[in-house]
């Protein structure tokens, strides 16, 4: 029963150190370059066909353009209208990954101290 508990309690705390890295995932945009979105060919740069969707997030996204809610000009845009359908479980899965990240270079870096500790001695 303890391991599981201490399974849970890092899961916890990997969670936490990632909610940073999440918010931060959000400059990064699926498909990126995406600036305005075009409804038939041939398409000025950056711009999104009409039928894709502009998303932020990685690796999960997190945010969806919403060109429904969205005013006219903010199609083919993450504005502050599409936050409303920010994804909880994706950005929650977003800070557990970049969580383990960190947990993972944690523990190579106490490792990596610790074997020249010993071979100091």
């Amino acid at each position: 029963m303890r391991i599981f508990v201490k399974v849970i309690q890092v899961i916890i705390v990997s969670t936490f150190l990632g909610i940073p890295l999440a918010i931060l995932s959000l400059w990064y945009h699926n498909p990126p370059g995406c600036k305005q979105s075009c409804f038939r060919e041939p398409c000025p740069p950056n711009a999104c066909m009409g039928g894709e969707s502009l998303t932020a997030g990685f690796p999960f996204p997190i945010i969806h353009d919403d060109n429904a809610g969205s005013p006219v000009d903010g199609w083919g845009r993450i504005g502050e209208e599409d936050f409303i359908s920010l994804n909880l479980g994706a950005f929650l899965l977003n800070a557990f990954f970049y969580g383990l990240i960190i947990l993972i270079l944690f523990a190579i870096t106490k490792s990596i101290f610790e074997s020249v500790k010993r071979s100091v001695r």
